[in-house]
């Protein structure tokens, strides 16, 4: 998601979008100084330590039903309260060590003033902020003290590189006169800081039919599984590092569909992907007949009407000797 103009704030409230991890609303900063130093590093520090996101200075707000915060309005920040070059100024030295890469976004509102929007990416170590020496998260909508085990967890970031499945997709090869042929190919990240030695794609069909083909490229480093009547998973595993802002394809397994059964087969079709790495995970899921992507577990989980189920492998398919 990005901020930069007044449209984009005017979306936000048109659309009553909701606080999250990634996102917060502030009305505006603190009179007393050392309040709004504190403030300040708390917000943004918190939002490091977590999963990185979106802070937005000047927009007043109110909550919902269930109590969720969405912004209401816009609250001008006069520029005789802060500067962008302030807000940076105490962003940099009240937190440590200090966060590399964060965008301040001044946007014009009116002669009042007008926001600010900070962009913090999600950083490879723990910040303490400095004006009370405490490490904060940033959990749903709130922040909280860090609990030492989550400050060792987050500083290893760093030694455990995150991965991110960045697209994939099922394309079409060839087409005989009976059975059409996909493969299908996800592209893997490293957004990390130093080199991925291991790590492992689960792909999941929301269809297992007798009908479809599987091919692999070859017989190492592939497994597939049939979990229960209708979910089918294929485990690719690693076959090379990945490094730091390096993309890797993953897949490269072919679905041989008849031609008849090609419509009913990727109608409602659903690709759910997890890419397992030390340290954590990531989860997306495609649609390929609306070419739409889902992330996180609990939206991929809904979507599927999963939601309290738990995989039990029941039956092991080994793959074609013809493969």
């Amino acid at each position: 998601m990005k901020i930069k103009t007044i449209d984009d704030i005017s979306l936000l409230i048109d659309n009553a979008v909701e606080e999250s991890t990634e996102i917060e609303y502030k009305r505006s900063f603190a009179d007393d100084k050392q309040k709004l130093r504190e403030d300040i590093a708390k917000d943004v520090s918190a939002m490091a330590n977590a999963n990185g996101g979106i802070i937005i200075y000047g927009l007043k707000q109110k909550e919902t039903i269930k109590g969720h915060a969405v912004p209401e309005g816009i609250m001008p920040i006069s520029s005789d309260c802060m500067s962008k070059d302030q807000l940076a100024q105490i962003i940099s030295s009240n937190i440590s060590p200090r966060i590399k890469d964060i965008e301040i976004t001044h946007i014009p509102y009116n002669h009042d003033g007008g926001l600010f929007v900070v962009e913090v990416p999600k950083s490879q170590t723990a910040h303490q902020n400095l004006t009370n020496h405490l490490y904060h998260v940033r959990r749903n909508a709130t922040i909280e003290i860090m609990e030492d085990f989550e400050i060792r967890d987050v500083m290893n970031r760093q030694a455990n590189p995150p991965l991110s499945i960045e697209e994939c997709g099922l394309y079409k090869m060839k087409s005989t006169g009976t059975k059409t042929e996909y493969m299908f190919i996800a592209k893997i990240a490293n957004v990390g800081y130093s080199v991925c030695q291991t790590y492992k794609l689960n792909v999941y069909m929301n269809k297992v039919v007798t009908y479809c083909d599987i091919k692999f490229p070859s017989h190492d480093g592939f497994s597939y599984t049939a979990l229960d009547e209708k979910r089918l998973k294929i485990s690719c595993n690693c076959k090379e590092p990945i490094f730091p802002n390096e993309t890797l394809e993953m897949g490269h397994f072919k679905l041989i569909i008849p031609h008849d059964k090609e419509k009913c087969y990727m109608s409602g079709l659903i690709i759910d992907m997890i890419i397992f790495y030390p340290g954590g995970t990531d989860d997306v899921a495609y649609i390929p007949e609306e070419m739409k992507y889902v992330e996180g577990r609990n939206e991929i989980d809904a979507l599927l009407g999963r939601d309290n189920s738990i995989d039990y492998p029941t039956l092991e398919v080994e793959p074609s000797k013809n493969n």
